[in-house]
């Protein structure tokens, strides 16, 4: 018995020896796997942004009222393609409408009489022209006629100096010499009579003539005026389109209509109210937000993977795209990150503005030692 109890222990320690070496082996090889994965194996960091949408590139531009008023007729629909300039809502506005016709009426008015004035301005310019020329002619005549009284009168004089001579040398007789003198004074005095004709003429001509210039110069007076109410009126009515054309909302841009305000017919609006926003044909991008704390280790041109709220990433997949800005500035305590898409015609998403989720970004990829090290680094420090 003792022989067997002795063999017994014998068996049993070599079984437990060679189970203390197989143990140490496998230790030593994970010691050897764990301290190659330290220096050789690489570890992704990644940073989870607090939230994402995705959105076009170009800003949304809103549709707003620029006034108070009911609604009279609307066009903003949920998708609706709309180019620019396009109108998609329209206030009452009727009552400028009336007022636009009134003014519209009343400058009509003011045409008709300028045109009437100016019919009359020209009529006396003719008729000044034409007394001119008359005036001229008359003072022509009477010139002329004044010209023979004192030919006449002269030659009168000449003869009754002639016959004072001869009778001086006792030829004539004094009666004829009389006759002669008394010819004389009528001839003088007609020439006389027949030169104040010309002054008169020329004094009454020239009064004529202020006279008319003085008509001429109201109806100028008065055609500047109605000019000058033309234009107020013209400016009115300009005043009173764009007033209208305030009550019609257009869209600023082309694009598709998105974030409406269901509105119907009488519907009140205030100033400022925003009915639909104009989302533009562009190209999508992802915005994202991340703390303050992350940022410092964002670059642009990092990996980005976008995981979409109601899209599981395990059935769906996700998206995937790069770094292309980094916001400089907090933004309620968030920094703003766009990130690029890249194309993946195969993903089963359909990719649209609005969508919503989270953005990993690789930040860095480093050795296990080194997150090792930096992890008993953090906890020293703490």
């Amino acid at each position: 018995m003792p022989i067997a109890f002795s063999r017994s222990l014998r068996a049993l320690g070599a079984e437990r020896f060679r189970g203390t070496l197989a143990g140490l082996v496998v230790a030593i090889a994970l010691l050897i796997a764990w301290a190659l994965w330290l220096s050789l194996g690489r570890v992704a960091l990644i940073e989870t942004s607090v939230q994402a949408r995705v959105e076009v590139a170009g800003a949304a531009v809103p549709v707003a009222a620029k006034l108070d008023g009911h609604v009279l007729r609307s066009e903003v629909v949920l998708g609706r393609k709309v180019a620019a300039g396009d109108a998609v809502l329209e206030l009452d506005s009727g009552a400028l409408r009336l007022a636009r016709v009134e003014a519209e009426a009343q400058r009509h008015g003011v045409v008709a009489e300028l045109e009437a004035l100016a019919g009359e301005h020209a009529a006396l310019s003719a008729a000044i022209d034409v007394y001119e020329s008359g005036g001229k002619t008359r003072h022509s005549e009477a010139s002329a006629s004044a010209q023979e009284a004192e030919l006449a009168a002269s030659f009168a004089r000449n003869l009754a100096a002639r016959s004072e001579e001869l009778r001086a040398l006792g030829v004539e007789a004094g009666e004829a010499t009389e006759q002669l003198k008394a010819r004389e004074r009528g001839s003088t005095a007609l020439a006389v009579i027949r030169r104040l004709p010309v002054a008169r003429t020329r004094a009454e001509q020239l009064e004529r003539l202020a006279m008319m210039r003085v008509e001429l110069a109201h109806t100028a007076r008065e055609e500047a005026s109605l000019q000058r109410e033309l234009a107020v009126r013209a400016a009115a009515i300009a005043s009173l389109d764009h007033e209208i054309g305030l009550h019609t909302l257009h869209a600023p841009i082309a694009g598709t209509l998105g974030g409406v305000v269901p509105l119907q017919a009488g519907a009140v609006l205030t100033r400022g109210s925003v009915v639909a926003l104009v989302i533009p044909e562009d190209r999508l991008r992802v915005v994202a937000s991340f703390t303050p704390a992350s940022v410092g280790r964002i670059r642009a041109g990092q990996a980005v993977r976008v995981r979409l709220a109601g899209f599981p990433w395990a059935e769906f997949g996700s998206l995937y795209g790069e770094v292309e800005a980094i916001a400089s500035e907090t933004q309620d305590g968030l920094v703003r990150v766009e990130c690029r898409l890249h194309a993946q015609p195969d993903s089963r998403i359909p990719v649209e503005h609005g969508l919503v989720g989270v953005v990993e970004i690789t930040v860095e990829s480093v050795s296990g030692g080194s997150l090792l090290l930096r992890s008993v680094g953090r906890m020293l420090a703490s």
